[in-house]
């Protein structure tokens, strides 16, 4: 089941003088933040800080598991590339002193499971929670990597596109990770998309990135070598568009 959106679509009207159809060359922008209460559940090999083992799943459970959706608004919620957005339904808000809090599991075979409480705060639209699962017998604590190195500001404006609706963009709002683009390295927490922009001080000139997105249980991705202070990104979303 699929949270009810109220989505108020901002249109661009592109219409040439010469067009037999008025709608022929319009433009959908969609925005997709609806969601605002959201947390980014990032699951890693704790004994590694890479990528989430295979298999790894999601459970959502407590007194307000019913109000939570993935970001896209579905209620099918499973990590993807070890990282899923979940958030309180729109019509869902916390009050300043009623904190709402429900509890994320995450489990593997051959890994000990672990349980983390999440909980939305009325001053906190977005928060991180990062999980680093432990082999089974192991005494090891999860490892953390060590913060990306901070350069130069760079602006970065992301637009969605999908190869099934060429009329319609997205403006996004998300969490974005990035990394060097043949470093080997896992994926790293960049920052929150705002609305299709991001300005960062985690990319250096003259390197080639890879960014990732994951929205609607589907990763997307795009590369960018980093030579000026600002770039417009196009990212193809999938199926991203179905959910318009």
């Amino acid at each position: 089941m699929r949270v009810a959106y109220k989505i108020i679509l901002s249109v661009l009207l592109l219409v040439a003088s010469a067009c037999t159809k008025p709608t022929e060359d319009i433009k959908i922008i969609v925005d997709t933040n609806i969601i605002k209460y959201t947390a980014l559940i990032h699951v890693t090999d704790g004994a590694t800080g890479g990528i989430a083992p295979a298999g790894a799943q999601i459970k959502i459970s407590g007194g307000a598991a019913q109000q939570v959706y993935e970001l896209s608004g579905k209620k099918d919620i499973h990590l993807t590339a070890g990282t899923v957005t979940i958030g309180l339904g729109p019509d869902v808000h916390p009050a300043a002193n009623q904190p709402i809090s429900i509890t994320v599991e995450i489990s593997a075979a051959g890994y000990k499971t672990v349980s983390q409480q999440v909980t939305f705060t009325a001053n906190q639209l977005q928060q991180i929670i990062n999980i680093g699962l432990i082999k089974t017998g192991s005494n090891q604590e999860p490892v953390s990597l060590p913060p990306p190195t901070v350069y130069m500001p760079v602006s970065l404006n992301f637009t969605g596109t999908c190869a099934s609706r060429n009329n319609l963009q997205i403006r996004p709002s998300v969490y974005v990770f990035f990394k060097e683009t043949g470093s080997g390295m896992p994926f790293q927490y960049l920052g929150y998309v705002d609305k299709g922009d991001i300005t960062t001080s985690y990319l250096a000139l003259g390197k080639t990135y890879d960014f990732q997105i994951t929205y609607g249980g589907e990763s997307h991705q795009v590369r960018q070598k980093i030579e000026q202070a600002s770039y417009n990104l196009t990212i193809d979303m999938g199926n991203a568009c179905n959910n318009f």
